[in-house]
């Protein structure tokens, strides 16, 4: 095993169109709410922020809002992780328990707290140590709160992730979904084209004022509607 000093060592070489992860990374003193990773699995710190995400849209706290509120935690933890494994050539290791988010006033999700060291693997096991050492505890703990199904949480991840892999032309590892998402993003033929599409709804769309996913959603009432 390789050992880097600090997550920051990447951060100069998330440049051009990838510069704008840095933002979804936080170092060194924070001003903003953090709350450790781990907080987001037990129930009353994770009911708070659902309720004060709630009161941003003017609804009750719900298994929708909370399918929402997952899309923002994950694509904070998923994209920079990503980004900083394919770049660096090792991956990055975010475990639960030593990683924090950073919340805006409303509860929402908006920068990643990696620890200040950490060890590192090669590059194509980053999704896989992602999704044991992160994203399945994280999965079980949105569906027991919301009542709805890992396959929605499953192919929220599985867009953020195949997403940003696809983003690193050169320096992808060779990639493939890792289970339980293998299929969750698929690519249909729809008129002559190619179309990404979810396998799953989010349901994001029963939220008051939040679109549905466009041409992504499976749901075909829903894309002829958009």
């Amino acid at each position: 095993m390789n050992s880097l000093s600090s997550p920051q060592d990447l951060l100069s070489r998330l440049s051009g169109p990838l510069a704008p992860i840095r933002d979804r990374l936080s170092h060194g003193p924070e001003i903003r709410r953090v709350v450790p990773s781990l907080q987001v699995l037990e129930a009353d710190p994770f009911a708070c922020l659902i309720e004060s995400y709630a009161r941003r849209f003017g609804v009750k706290p719900d298994g929708y809002l909370v399918s929402l509120w997952s899309q923002k935690y994950l694509a904070t933890v998923i994209i920079p992780i990503m980004a900083l494994s394919v770049i660096g050539g090792k991956a990055v290791h975010a475990e639960i328990e030593n990683t924090a988010i950073v919340v805006d006033d409303d509860g929402e999700p908006v920068a990643l707290r990696l620890p200040t060291a950490f060890t590192t693997e090669e590059a194509d096991q980053a999704a896989c140590l992602l999704v044991s050492t992160h994203l399945t505890p994280l999965v079980d703990a949105f569906a027991r709160r919301s009542g709805l199904s890992r396959k929605v949480f499953w192919g929220n991840a599985a867009h953020y992730l195949e997403w940003i892999v696809r983003q690193l032309p050169g320096k992808s590892p060779d990639f493939a979904l890792p289970t339980p998402m293998t299929d969750a993003i698929r690519y249909v033929e729809e008129d002559g084209l190619r179309m990404r599409r979810r396998k799953v709804c989010c349901l994001r769309d029963r939220i008051p004022g939040i679109e549905d996913c466009g041409s992504l959603c499976p749901d075909r009432v829903k894309r002829i509607k958009s």
